[in-house]
């Protein structure tokens, strides 16, 4: 998903985000929070998102994984609580409401959220 020639880019990022933003918007995903975790030397970008069923978090997972061509192993889609794939400079969290509660990143990544417009 990323390019590893475009580290450092942050107008390629955005561009970036927002289509897979977009994607999980278009997939029934809710909360959608980005946060930039980038320091003066490395890009990095967590994306959390709510699912109201585990269904609905495994499809999105597969179109995800689809789109950006991901092979690695998706880690907890078996049992589709908490999915989460790894592109390298940006982390996506599939949660189902429980779960994203129960771990509160959000508020562990509050300082560094950001506006996707």
């Amino acid at each position: 998903m990323f390019d590893k020639g475009k580290k450092n880019c942050y107008h390629f990022y955005m561009a970036k985000i927002k289509e897979l933003v977009a994607l999980l918007q278009e997939n029934k995903m809710k909360s959608i929070s980005v946060y930039n975790l980038s320091d003066a030397e490395t890009e990095k970008y967590v994306i959390l998102c709510t699912s109201n069923k585990v269904a609905d978090s495994k499809k999105c997972a597969d179109v995800v994984a689809e789109k950006y061509g991901y092979t690695e192993k998706i880690e907890g889609y078996f049992k589709g609580e908490w999915i989460v794939f790894d592109f390298e400079n940006l982390t996506l969290h599939i949660f189902l409401p429980k779960v994203r509660e129960k771990y509160n990143l959000d508020k562990l990544y509050k300082p560094k959220k950001i506006a996707i417009k």
